[in-house]
């Protein structure tokens, strides 16, 4: 059975060690770059800091050594949004329903986190999404459409 929320808890120098690792037993004792985006980006700082003689260089793209607080602010709400579903169950969902809806919000707050608010603007601006009803609730404007599309897709892979 999968571990479910016994799974320990990781950061990305235990990623790194765990990388390093491989390398060790695959008998490479160095290499020319680590490059990565996002958490490889983290990584490969990560990497360059814990091992320097190891690592010829690193490219990091989008990724930083340090959580900027705004960051760490989505995460905690990315996991709320995922621990309040009702069918989280402590995180052991594997013979039961998925908690999709908490999934889903989780990637539409992520998404939000991965473009500035320039390129929003640029790709989206206010415009409404044609035959939307401004009294309803449900999505008036494309970029909500936009979120609500990629939350499904996270869920339906």
């Amino acid at each position: 059975k999968p571990w479910g929320s016994r799974f320990p808890r990781f950061d990305v120098v235990d990623q790194v060690r765990s990388q390093f690792l491989l390398l060790d037993h695959l008998g490479i004792e160095r290499v020319h770059a680590c490059v990565g985006a996002s958490l490889g980006g983290m990584q490969s700082v990560c990497a360059a800091a814990t091992f320097p003689s190891r690592v010829g260089k690193f490219i990091s793209i989008s990724g930083c050594a340090k959580s900027f607080p705004g960051s760490i602010a989505f995460r905690h709400a990315q996991r709320h949004a995922i621990m309040s579903d009702p069918n989280f169950n402590g995180g052991d969902y594997y013979d039961a329903e998925l908690p999709e809806a908490g999934l889903r919000l989780a990637r539409q707050i992520g998404t939000i986190t991965y473009r500035s608010g320039q390129e929003w603007q640029d790709r989206f601006g206010q415009s409404k999404f044609p035959g939307a009803d401004s009294l309803s609730l449900k999505e008036e404007f494309v970029i909500e459409r936009y979120l609500v599309h990629q939350g499904g897709k996270w869920v339906n892979n």
